[in-house]
């Protein structure tokens, strides 16, 4: 039904046995919805930028005066007429309403499936840890970069935390943005400048491996650490490799015929598999380390087909034992790659060794690298050991 709405005709209206719906013939899309139980409701329809009929309640009637409804409507049409969609986005409001709904999906909708499982720990301590607790009762749209800096401001005693916490958030609000949850060109986290990080740069000497490795040695004879994590450390000082990727290697990856490891989880497994070729020293731990029936990794866990998943305590123990001060384990690859530098490797060598040189396929990786990264691995292993 169409009719001029006015004050009069919003009293006579009468509830039916269903929904009745008035149209006012001055305003397009403007109307009235009267609902059996008698509320009345001030209502717009209109077709968004893709043809679809969308039906959206501006506030009843008694709330709202027929002139505010009026305006209201006028405004939310020349919205659309922008390309905008009131009603999904209210939809999306419902939906997504607060900072912590939005961590959830991003979570979820985005980084599952598409992030390592190292970045989504990570994600998860930084939102648990610091975004969560301030922000995570807050809707999406009223945060500010206000709010932001002074967030970030608030953990400039930990710079690095700092900065990943807004990195994390910008890039939550930039999904909400393409989304549809927010409009372009408001993510409160992108004006926030990030601290400056000091890059710290610790390698070891040949005297400092020797003094690393014979601690292993003792603590290994002594029960300080078990043959696994000691594994773990020499391999991570004689191969340069990451971290994870020790931890989580199988015996599926060595290649005891061709003296390498073949990595096809690393942190650039986007460009292939990713081939270490290995010292004698390196093939002789691996050799001496027992294997496991059911346990598929090299650096077996106490529990039946897991890894060992953290080092800390008897990267500790080590550095007690060594009397080796502000060493991270992440280190050991450092020290690698300058060892390497300072036997006059050539750079491209070495980055091939560390992984940051690209190889379309193993078989072309082996032809025209192998050789000459064998002979490099050998000779680090030498100024390591110091022999």
């Amino acid at each position: 039904m169409r009719k001029k709405l006015t004050k009069q005709i919003l009293t006579e209206l009468t509830p039916k046995d269903k929904d009745l719906y008035i149209w006012d013939t001055g305003t397009t899309g403007f109307g009235v919805r009267v609902k059996p139980s008698g509320i009345k409701t001030y209502i717009l329809q209109y077709r968004n930028k893709y043809g679809r009929v969308k039906r959206l309640s501006i506030g009843r009637v008694g709330e709202l005066t027929l002139d505010e409804a009026r305006r209201e409507a006028i405004i939310m049409r020349g919205q659309v007429s922008l390309g905008s969609d009131p009603a999904q986005e209210r939809q999306n409001d419902r939906t997504i309403e607060s900072i912590r709904d939005l961590a959830n999906r991003y979570m979820s909708d985005h980084c599952e499936g598409r992030c390592k499982e190292s970045t989504i720990k990570a994600h998860t301590w930084l939102l648990d840890k610091f975004i969560l607790p301030k922000f995570g009762a807050r809707k999406i749209s009223e945060l500010t970069p206000q709010d932001v800096g002074r967030f970030h401001q608030g953990l400039r005693d930990t710079p690095y935390n700092a900065n990943r916490c807004i990195g994390l958030l910008k890039a939550m609000f930039s999904k909400a943005e393409q989304w549809g949850l927010l409009p372009p060109n408001s993510n409160p986290a992108r004006p926030i400048r990030p601290f400056r990080e000091k890059k710290r740069q610790r390698f070891l000497t040949p005297d400092e491996f020797t003094r690393l490795f014979d601690a292993v040695d003792r603590l290994l004879t002594i029960h300080g650490i078990d043959i696994y994590q000691a594994a773990a450390i020499k391999l991570l000082a004689l191969t340069g490799c990451r971290l994870g990727e020790i931890l989580q290697l199988t015996w599926g990856d060595v290649d005891f015929r061709n003296e390498r490891l073949l990595l096809e989880n690393h942190k650039t497994d986007s460009r292939g598999i990713k081939g270490i070729p290995l010292s004698e020293e390196a093939l002789a731990v691996l050799c001496t380390l027992p294997r496991k029936n059911d346990n598929p990794y090299v650096i077996a866990g106490k529990q039946p087909g897991k890894h060992i998943i953290n080092l800390r305590k008897p990267w500790l123990r080590v550095l007690e034992a060594a009397k080796l001060e502000n060493v991270r384990i992440h280190d050991l690859r450092h020290s690698f790659a300058s060892a390497a530098a300072s036997s006059g490797i050539p750079i491209q060598i070495v980055g091939a060794l560390l992984g940051h040189s690209s190889t379309q396929s193993t078989a072309r990786y082996a032809h025209l690298y192998d050789d000459p990264l064998r002979e490099a691995t050998y000779t680090i292993s030498s100024v390591i050991r110091n022999k």
